[in-house]
């Protein structure tokens, strides 16, 4: 699986989830994905509810997650929580605290521990 099809993935189910687009109904963010190993930029966006995705840089970002395209993939795809690379140094993620800890629910609420 590519990063890309794990961030549609990803986007498909929240948006498909009446309790995410709930709770992320006032969460405006744009997040900018950068792998450190291939430079392959990716965004996920949220507003008003909705999630959406792409390649490339997105504009005035509020987020910067940085790691390995691999552990980005497994992040967004469900394989992985974002807590281990976080806490070994491999996963960067620059932003507010709040913003983090909803990123991180979301992933939870969607694949799980």
């Amino acid at each position: 699986m590519t990063l890309m099809e794990a961030l549609e993935q990803f986007v498909s189910q929240c948006n498909n989830n009446t309790r995410l687009r709930e709770m992320n109904r006032d969460w405006s963010r744009r997040i900018q994905l950068t792998p450190n190993d291939t430079q392959n930029l990716h965004w996920l966006v949220s507003d008003g509810g909705l999630v959406s995705c792409g390649a490339g840089a997105v504009e005035s970002p509020d987020m910067l997650i940085e790691a390995q395209e691999s552990i980005l993939t497994d992040i967004f795809s469900g394989q992985m929580t974002p807590t281990e690379p976080y806490n070994n140094g491999d996963l960067l993620v620059k932003g507010h605290q709040d913003d983090m800890m909803r990123l991180d629910i979301l992933t939870l609420l969607i694949w799980g521990e």
